[in-house]
């Protein structure tokens, strides 16, 4: 009865946790993967720094070098920030506009295209479960 059903719904809980962790891992780090290839290389240091951790169901992607955001937005008259990213732009939108670098993203892009294959990984698992 009841029991069996909470017993079921933890296990299935557990199940879905650990698969959820496993999509995070194997989609966090292809979206690194395909940062550090859309990484401008001039620079040589940028898609070296990319690099991914993975706290508790979170896959964080970081660039861990002081000009990453000025290739990924933009400076001066070039800046260019991509919708629903303008809190965290907007951090790096300072000083005079006399130096204008072109933006070169890398980083959103990789992400944008992560975010949706994840979903459609997750969507596959759940609709596949047996409840």
């Amino acid at each position: 009865g009841l029991e069996q059903l909470k017993k079921r719904l933890a296990s299935h809980k557990k199940k879905t946790e650990s698969e959820v962790d496993r999509l995070l891992e194997i989609n966090g780090r292809k979206i690194q993967l395909k940062a550090r290839q859309r990484a401008p290389k001039d620079l040589g240091g940028l898609g070296q720094s990319i690099h991914v951790e993975f706290p508790k169901r979170q896959a964080v992607i970081s660039a861990n070098v002081f000009y990453a955001p000025y290739q990924e937005f933009g400076t001066g008259g070039e800046v260019s920030i991509p919708k629903g990213f303008e809190e965290l732009a907007k951090v790096f939108h300072t000083g005079n506009g006399r130096i204008n670098i072109r933006p070169q993203p890398f980083l959103i892009p990789s992400y944008e295209e992560g975010k949706v294959q994840f979903m459609k990984d997750l969507k596959k698992y759940l609709d596949e479960v047996r409840w």
